[in-house]
């Protein structure tokens, strides 16, 4: 039976802590899908295939990035309709968000499929990789309608304090994924072709489990074929909130796509270097990203009960307990840099440029789990759009502005990765100052 925590009563920091872990594990599982790929291609396959498998990790996190947010927005509207006891509202909601995740990730697969060519042009990718990065990106793409499926189901879990459940699911196709990977790699040689076809057959199976387990009838709400439709009511709600943070991830993720363009201007050693130095981020962002989704669960279902002085206490501790996680992470990384980034990638050139970047911006990190809980909070209180202007001005257009001049002025790659650290202070202390303003207020009227 799926263990579930119920975030409106009891000790704040052991039931968080509960939540978060399997939060992070199903995170750390999610990308070693990704990872396991580009582990296998760097180092069996070499630095152009490694830089073709790299290429695409933006286009394919922009294109998910709109029913990412909606998944968010779905989560929180479940939450505050089960922390309220509004089982119907709930049950409305998971279905439509369900189904419009589907059909959603159906057009943006036949769309990546066809435009892969002319997107991966627009990003000026380097010819020498062009041929395989289309390739794995069309066959990743086949993915895509499973992979927000699978995210859709893992909200309508959280909202109902259920963490659990998708980090068992994970973890099993992890394993799987790494077998895939051996198998079409290194001894059926299909390169990339193969990293991207293990791939695809993990996200299928991973969200077939994900929707069996919401029809078990474990939680408070309980999948049903026939209850599929779309409701007005609950997709505008839905809307509401998701939309916000979809537009947040979408643009956020095309500045990231700016930053890729002008990194392609470097040529094939910067592409591989960056490469490496994200999938690396991306295992210390995975905690932050956990501390962030507990935050949102923990906002929405207090909001339902208008605890908003649990709320501010339990955010207080997220942010604390982010920064502590972050910190001890990070500093091993930086540590062991050479050894860790190594990992991902053998070439001597390309892993010391890898190096430099992680020392640029890897000290600052801890920064990151302040945008990410309080952003949160903010998205579950139903504050959205707030959330939402704040990364659209700090971490896209200031982000854009600094890496033109620093880039005109600079061109090096230690001038492109010290923009990160720089827009992070700057929406930390923006996602400060507005929790602040709105708990006050909150807090005051209840």
């Amino acid at each position: 039976m799926a263990r579930t925590i119920q975030m409106t009563k009891g000790p704040i920091a052991r039931n968080m802590i509960f939540f978060i872990l399997p939060l992070i594990g199903s995170g750390l599982c999610q990308q070693l899908y990704n990872t396991a790929d580009f582990l296998f291609v760097s180092n069996l396959l070499g630095k152009t295939a490694a830089a073709a498998v790299g290429a695409s990790s933006a286009i394919v996190t922009c294109t998910i990035g709109f029913f990412s947010g909606i998944a968010i927005g779905a989560e929180v509207v479940l939450a505050l309709a089960i922390g309220s006891g509004q089982g119907q509202k709930a049950d409305k909601a998971m279905h439509t968000a369900l189904l419009f995740g589907a059909l959603g990730g159906l057009v943006l697969m036949v769309t990546g499929i066809l435009f892969a060519p002319r997107i991966l042009t627009l990003l000026d990718t380097p010819a020498s990789i062009m041929e395989q990065a289309v390739l794995y990106i069309r066959i990743y793409f086949l993915s895509i309608p499973a992979s927000i499926l699978y995210n859709m189901c893992a909200s309508a879990m959280r909202a109902c304090g259920d963490s659990s459940t998708p980090f068992r699911i994970l973890t099993v196709f992890g394993v799987v994924n790494v077998a895939g990977d051996t198998l079409l790699i290194a001894v059926v040689p299909l390169g990339v072709a193969g990293a991207a076809i293990a791939t695809v057959f993990c996200y299928w199976c991973a969200s077939a489990l994900m929707l069996n387990a919401l029809r078990s009838g474990f939680y408070k709400i309980t999948f049903s074929w026939k209850a599929l439709r779309v409701d007005s009511n609950a997709l505008f709600h839905i809307m509401r909130i998701g939309l916000p943070t979809g537009i947040q991830t979408i643009v956020t993720t095309l500045s990231n796509i700016v930053v890729q363009y002008y990194i392609n201007g470097f040529g094939e050693l910067a592409v591989a270097a960056f490469s490496a130095y994200y999938k690396v981020e991306n295992f210390i962002y995975l905690p932050i990203m956990a501390f962030g989704q507990a935050a949102t669960t923990f906002a929405s279902q207090n909001t339902g009960t208008k605890d908003f002085l649990r709320i501010r206490r339990g955010t207080a501790i997220a942010v604390g307990l982010g920064i502590a996680v972050t910190l001890s992470i990070s500093g091993c990384v930086l540590l062991f840099s050479e050894t860790v980034i190594g990992w991902f990638m053998k070439d001597p050139e390309t892993l010391s440029a890898a190096v430099l970047i992680a020392f640029v911006s890897y000290p600052f990190y801890w920064l990151y789990p302040v945008i990410e809980v309080l952003g949160g909070s903010l998205r579950g209180m139903g504050y959205a759009a707030r959330s939402m202007v704040i990364v659209l001005f700090s971490l896209c257009g200031v982000r854009i502005v600094l890496l033109a001049l620093f880039t005109k002025y600079f061109h090096t790659l230690h001038a492109v990765a010290s923009i990160y650290p720089i827009t992070w202070a700057l929406a930390a202390i923006l996602f400060a100052v507005s929790f602040l303003l709105v708990i006050r207020k909150k807090t005051c009227s209840s």
